[in-house]
């Protein structure tokens, strides 16, 4: 599935005298298997953008196509779209509201019209895929659970639609050390299995570890777009704009400032680690 915005803009209360423009002139296109992180500051144009791409917001100038098909197009069907793409808000344990977590996890395919088997298939299925075994969580009650296992019934409810696109805002937010952990891996884990997932996140670090492309945005514009290899390359950018860069590339560029000839760029632990080892073992040969 291809998505693309072209010259997507967003005003909030058109108009009046609270009028707000968003996200101005947007256009990028995200591809099938893409882990595209959304950077930005806070009131940047992220979350805004990203409620475009499953058609909870309208453009107010321009278009956002699905497999170059116009979602706002007469007759488009936004149910099979909603289906599609799957958004999960900053913590969506606060929209749990069914007494079981079987019924709430199966509350979307529910809505689908399906049958009672295909239902309980795909709720055990999406449990299942969040590390909630379904024999032992179908009956409990969503808010006798962890803040964690909160956030993982709220995330298989949206799984149990089978989206081909995961949009996340946020997903680790406010959840404990290893919670948070364990939520990243799951994202992994399903880009690993075939679905696109586009995350914002405000954690550069997270953005090193688990994107395939970044898109920076600035008062509602991209400014950035590109690998995070890319992105990181322009650290003084970044920090200009409120942002910060990942531990690994911040010690980098430390180590090349104190004068060790180490690649510009470097932002993961394995890759500064060998090319330390690299010099260590140059260092070795000219001592012999």
């Amino acid at each position: 599935m291809q998505i693309e915005f072209q010259s997507v803009t967003h005003t909030y209360q058109s108009g009046s005298p609270f009028q707000a423009t968003a996200i101005r002139n947007v256009h990028f296109s995200v591809q099938s298997g893409e882990f595209l992180a959304l950077i930005g500051h806070t009131g940047s144009g992220k979350s805004t953008l990203a409620q475009h791409i499953n058609g909870l917001l309208k453009p107010t100038e321009g278009q956002v196509l699905i497999d170059g098909q116009d979602i706002h197009a007469p007759g488009y069907d936004k149910k099979t779209l909603r289906q599609k793409v799957g958004l999960v808000f900053q913590y969506p344990e606060h929209q749990l509201f069914e007494e079981t977590v079987e019924k709430d996890v199966g509350f979307g395919p529910k809505n689908l019209g399906l049958g009672e088997e295909e239902i309980a298939n795909r709720v055990q299925e999406a449990l299942e895929k969040v590390g909630l075994p379904y024999n032992e969580f179908k009956e409990k009650s969503p808010f006798e659970l962890s803040g964690g296992q909160m956030r993982r019934v709220a995330m298989a409810g949206v799984l149990a639609m089978r989206p081909e696109v995961l949009v996340l805002d946020e997903p680790a937010a406010g959840l404990d050390p290893m919670s948070r952990e364990d939520m990243l891996q799951l994202i992994k884990g399903l880009h690993q299995s075939g679905t696109t997932i586009i995350m914002i996140s405000h954690s550069m670090d997270d953005v090193a570890r688990f994107a395939t492309r970044a898109l920076v945005m600035k008062k509602g514009t991209v400014a950035m777009d590109g690998t995070p290899a890319e992105i990181f390359l322009h650290a003084d950018e970044l920090e200009d704009m409120g942002l910060d860069v990942p531990v690994i590339c911040k010690l980098n560029n430390t180590l090349r400032q104190l004068g060790l000839p180490l690649p510009e760029g470097i932002y993961e632990e394995d890759a500064l680690f060998s090319a330390l080892m690299n010099l260590w073992k140059g260092g070795e040969k000219d001592a012999q």
